[in-house]
């Protein structure tokens, strides 16, 4: 039997997945939608703009499964779309989606099933926000983008000009076009934040390893959020008694909660947390895909065969299988253009990755997160560039990986934060 498997998404967890998908025997061709660089050398990338031509593109080279990074897709009903088509899809449906794409729809959702989050209130109407600031006295507070803005609709605000303009340019400027018409906003939670991902096919949840991500731009966590600066698993503050009280609290609930509402859910779970200093886990988001740059981690981290898990969710089989862990440590640096998340220049020419092969075995891995492939030249596309993973038997061992597999990769205008994973190491790794 052959299988041939399409990923849709372009950055660094597409092509983690794809290293991932490609160590099955079965697997005989993947085909990226839209790909990058990186992705270019595992399977055949394709430029695809809407579900119509991919779902053409799928029948035409007779796909077997479809696997979604992004969560755009999700948000605008992919899964919905390739349904009946008899090209099998993992992900929820549009409304399902919800749980990500509606802050709103999740806050909701996790007050009615009492799932631990911090209290919040909801605004469409910019006048009625501002005049809740203006009386607030408890600063910093928090306001999200009730819509997708790729990981930067959250402002941390700490008086009532800086809440102003947040508003502003969330409800007024547009800054994230209709994501930000309504806005959530919410109590300030202290404490360290830590991703736990499952795996779920409707009726059986399998937790995977769990991660932390750094979304601040710079060292000691500083400036504007990213999409993520680096990750690292596992999580040595996060014990087994605060796991088992996560999956109680937060997993337990939300799974019924999702029966009891008759979403159709067939996918990843994703739950941003933050444990609080009393070791309390409150939820900050629930997405429905894959983290990034979590995957790069987590997904090294998994001994079990993908595409076997992935066929178990459609096949609602989970209960049949059990996640195995590489005990290896994983640290994932990512390098980025200078002056992401802002404005930053592309197009620079990238050398040093012929060192790197990313062998299933191998203790450095790199993934491209915005590459582009010219002739036989790797040239920088996006924000964030490549992400650069490590493996070893402890923490410190998998960020000097990483960290000494940096330093032979080079771009014209390429930042990193040398700090990646300070929480988990006794010494901070020095450059």
């Amino acid at each position: 039997m052959t299988l041939k498997v399409m990923i849709i998404g372009s950055g660094g967890r597409e092509h983690c997945i794809a290293w991932k998908v490609k160590q099955n025997k079965d697997v005989d061709r993947i085909f990226c939608v839209p790909g990058n660089g990186g992705m270019s050398e595992i399977g055949e990338c394709a430029t695809l703009s809407s579900f119509d031509d991919m779902l053409a593109f799928a029948k035409e080279q007779e796909i077997d499964l479809v696997l979604v990074g992004p969560e755009a897709p999700l948000a605008q009903g992919i899964v919905d779309f390739f349904r009946g088509s008899g090209i099998k899809i993992v992900g929820p449906t549009q409304k399902a989606a919800m749980l990500e794409s509606s802050k709103v729809f999740a806050k909701n959702f996790m007050e009615k099933y009492s799932i631990p989050t911090a209290p919040f209130r909801v605004f469409d109407n910019y006048q009625q926000a501002i005049e809740y600031f203006q009386y607030l006295h408890n600063y910093p507070a928090v306001i999200k983008a009730d819509g997708l803005a790729s990981g930067k609709g959250v402002s941390i605000v700490n008086d009532f000009g800086e809440a102003k303009n947040t508003l502003w340019e969330l409800m007024i400027q547009k800054k994230f076009g209709d994501a930000g018409t309504r806005v959530v906003v919410e109590d300030f939670l202290e404490g360290e934040e830590v991703t736990v991902m499952a795996v779920y096919d409707g009726k059986t949840y399998l937790r995977l390893p769990i991660s932390q991500d750094h979304k601040k731009v710079g060292e000691g966590e500083t400036g504007p959020n990213t999409g993520g600066m680096g990750a690292y698993s596992p999580v040595p503050s996060v014990e087994e008694t605060l796991l088992q009280q996560i999956e109680r609290e937060i997993f337990q609930p939300l799974v019924e909660g999702i029966q009891k509402e008759k979403l159709d859910y067939r996918g990843i779970i994703y739950a941003g947390l933050l444990i609080d200093a009393r070791k309390r886990p409150f939820v900050l988001e629930f997405n429905v895909r894959l983290g990034d740059p979590e995957t790069q981690v987590v997904l090294p981290r998994i001994a079990n065969d993908w595409i076997e898990i992935q066929t178990a969710i459609i096949d609602q089989k989970l209960h049949h299988l059990k996640i195995k862990e590489d005990k290896r440590a994983a640290l994932c640096v990512v390098l980025a253009s200078k002056g992401y998340p802002g404005n930053y220049e592309t197009g620079k020419i990238i050398s040093g990755l012929e060192a790197f092969q990313n062998l299933p075995e191998d203790d450095v891995l790199v993934f491209h997160a915005g590459t582009t492939k010219k002739d036989s030249l790797f040239l920088t596309s996006g924000g964030r560039v490549l992400n650069v993973c490590g493996r070893g038997k402890t923490m410190e061992e998998a960020a000097l990986k990483a960290y000494q597999a940096v330093k032979r990769i080079h771009f014209e205008d390429m930042y990193y934060r040398k700090d990646i994973g300070w929480r988990a190491l006794k010494k901070t790794v020095t450059q």
